[in-house]
């Protein structure tokens, strides 16, 4: 089984890590501080460490200094993992030690996965962890999540979503909360589900296959069986211009899909859904 350390602080992104590396059979640690980061790749001997650079406490250039002087870190393969991917982010951090550069805006939680196992030389990591609940598709497109699901408090959400992670994520959370859980990929069948489906909050990306999140609020309070239904958008991004947009619009919430948990989400829907 291989040994990973993912350095992490954004407590969605860290959650998001820690299910996928751990279905794919990896022994993982999450580090969300950059000071415990020395100590923790020395006592832990992972066979990779993937290392974020913004850190509230202490900056990913430190810290590859800090392992590479350590007589029981510096042995320990180092890739820094960032959105900070100018030519002089990659050349600084590879003098100062780094293995490599990924950009983690160019792989989705799975990609990441896949791209560790070719950097390990594995072709697959013997899985130890249970097999994600299955979902079962609905004749319309979208998919029904049933799997797992506590005892019900009447409350059916629909999330509208072409990622499979956040759906999953946010999903589980409603579920463990006793919601029933629909899920559609796109906002044309995501509409579609809205209007047949008697829902009582409504979960929207705001950028999807065949409409995007704005004309589907529109749409969504143009209709009289969803024009009171209450929503609330998962964003990509944070521009207070689309987010005065959304709200305009009629949109109830307006989240960052990282800067949220699904806690936080479930506990917004159940007061949206008691007003």
């Amino acid at each position: 089984m291989h040994k990973i350390i993912v350095v992490e602080d954004d407590p969605m992104l860290g959650e998001i890590y820690v299910k996928k590396f751990t279905e794919a059979g990896f022994e993982m640690k999450l580090v969300t501080s950059g000071k415990a980061v020395e100590s923790e790749v020395a006592n832990y001997q992972p066979e990779i460490v993937l290392l974020d650079i913004v850190l509230p406490d202490m900056d990913g250039y430190e810290i590859l200094e800090a392992l590479s002087k350590n007589n029981l870190t510096r042995s320990v393969p180092t890739y820094v993992f960032s959105n900070l991917s100018a030519k002089e982010d990659i050349e600084r951090a590879t003098s100062l030690g780094a293995k490599g550069f990924i950009t983690k805006s160019s792989f989705t939680p799975s990609q990441l996965v896949e791209e560790v196992k070719k950097i390990l030389g594995s072709q697959g990591a013997e899985t130890a962890a249970a097999p994600a609940p299955a979902e079962t598709p609905t004749s319309s497109g979208a998919e029904k999540v049933i799997s797992n699901q506590q005892e019900s408090n009447g409350n059916k959400i629909l999330i509208i979503e072409d990622e499979d992670i956040f759906i999953e994520m946010f999903g589980d959370k409603l579920k463990q909360e006793g919601f029933e859980v629909v899920s559609a990929k796109n906002g044309k069948w995501g509409l579609k589900e809205a209007e047949n489906g008697g829902f009582n909050c409504i979960l929207l990306d705001m950028m999807m296959p065949a409409m995007n999140g704005y004309e589907a609020v529109q749409e969504l309070r143009a209709n009289e069986k969803t024009k009171e239904t209450p929503i609330i958008i998962l964003s990509n991004s944070a521009l207070d211009s689309e987010v005065q947009q959304a709200l305009a619009l009629g949109a109830n919430e307006y989240y960052i899909k990282t800067q949220v948990t699904p806690g936080e989400v479930a506990d917004r829907v159940k007061e949206l859904i008691k007003k």
